[in-house]
């Protein structure tokens, strides 16, 4: 028997038992300590497949291979860099892997308004979040794409996960993409959650931490969830304009009914110098009708619309073409997907909000108008970007083999 063993055995009972209570307290406090300094309560069941380490040090991931990325003084701006032609395996380091980032990080809360959502990724995230007992909910809309099976398939899986998914089913699209996280955390743009959104579509994203512009996110969230009932929160959201510390004035508009086309409206008749405007659909006749005018002013207009959407009924493609507008067809093979405006290098318009009537009116849409030169220079260069290929097109091959989604955008 060792002498350990020895001097252990000759203690007195009451002397061992004193020092296991004070082991006890010692390493209790310890934890006590810890988790208080921390505010971050263990996690009961951890997300099955870990991150890596953010790459910044506000947290948001920003090396994707497949993103254009910029982080700013107060925003981390998001660019899809579709690859050409189409392949499963190059799903990998999107967007999404960013948005994924901030979900395995939750602790408490994630509401998402997003109006379809299937690509596996997130999906998978909300379902880790949700199992691992953060309260995971989320607002779709069901009516436009329960035709598709992946996408019902997705909301059983996050139903059976525990996460409370709303299905609206009118005939007015719930088409926000915004999810708010913990209530620190905005990511908003016009990104949906599926695989033709991140990986072949050009769309742009947000993240934000502004307390003031979470809470607008917050209370219209509260809404939708709520279906829009009569003792739902207003739709009058508490902070339309925030101005930061530097000086940089944002306006947040909600639809419908909420400002969102006058909003519009005002800024492009205020323009001095150039409007830039990236579209997915554009039927606004009103806005259209500024564009000409502004270009008569000689003004540098310029636009980029969605291909297959210029010779939809009330298309305004055509006539701004006529009026001799520096317009072009988009050249991505697949679906240029942003609603995007940038006025005077100066100020961005974005969100989920197409330039059409029934944006305004009906759709639950939000926009952010943004004056900050600094930001609006990234918006600047994707346009550039965009502009030079729509000047040489992507070749994909025939519309068969691009396997197109059906998009029910208005």
């Amino acid at each position: 028997m060792s002498k350990k063993s020895k001097s252990a055995r000759g203690l007195a009972p009451w002397v061992i038992l004193v020092g296991a209570a004070l082991v006890c307290l010692i390493v209790g406090g310890g934890i006590l300590f810890r988790d208080a300094t921390q505010n971050t309560p263990p996690l009961t069941n951890p997300p099955s497949a870990p991150i890596t380490a953010p790459a910044a040090s506000n947290g948001a991931l920003t090396d994707l291979s497949r993103a254009n990325v910029t982080q700013g003084a107060w925003y981390t701006v998001y660019f899809t860099k579709p690859l050409y032609p189409k392949n499963k395996a190059d799903r990998v380091g999107g967007v999404d892997a960013a948005i994924v980032a901030d979900f395995d990080r939750a602790q408490k809360t994630i509401d998402a308004a997003v109006f379809d959502i299937r690509l596996p990724s997130l999906v998978d995230a909300l379902t880790r979040a949700a199992q691992r007992g953060v309260q995971v909910r989320v607002v779709t809309d069901y009516a436009a794409n329960k035709d598709a099976t992946d996408f019902t398939d997705a909301i059983a899986a996050l139903e059976s996960a525990g996460v409370h998914v709303v299905k609206d089913h009118r005939s007015a699209l719930m088409h926000n993409k915004f999810a708010v996280l913990d209530g620190r955390l905005l990511w908003t743009g016009s990104m949906n959650y599926t695989p033709n959104g991140v990986y072949r579509n050009n769309n742009n994203m947000l993240r934000l931490d502004n307390a003031a512009l979470i809470e607008n996110y917050i209370q219209i969230f509260e809404r939708l969830f709520q279906l829009r009932a009569q003792e739902a929160p207003s739709k009058i959201i508490p902070n339309p304009r925030v101005t930061l510390d530097n000086g940089i004035v944002i306006e947040n508009y909600f639809s419908p009914n909420g400002g969102a086309q006058k909003a519009i409206l005002d800024r492009l008749k205020a323009a001095t110098k150039s409007i830039r405007v990236i579209a997915f659909t554009f039927t606004d006749t009103t806005m259209a009708n500024v564009l000409k005018a502004k270009h008569k002013e000689g003004l540098n207009v310029q636009a980029l619309f969605e291909t297959r959407n210029n010779s939809a009924i009330g298309a305004e493609y055509e006539t701004l073409k006529r009026a001799g507008i520096d317009i072009l067809a988009d050249g991505n093979c697949y679906t240029l997907h942003d609603k995007v405006i940038v006025i005077d290098d100066k100020t961005v318009i974005t969100g989920s909000y197409n330039f059409t009537s029934a944006a305004n009116k009906t759709n639950d849409e939000n926009i952010l108008i943004i004056d900050d030169p600094a930001l609006a220079k990234n918006y600047l260069a994707e346009f550039k970007r965009l502009y030079a290929q729509a000047q040489n097109p992507t070749q994909c091959g025939s519309a068969k083999a691009l396997d197109l989604e059906t998009d029910t955008e208005q």
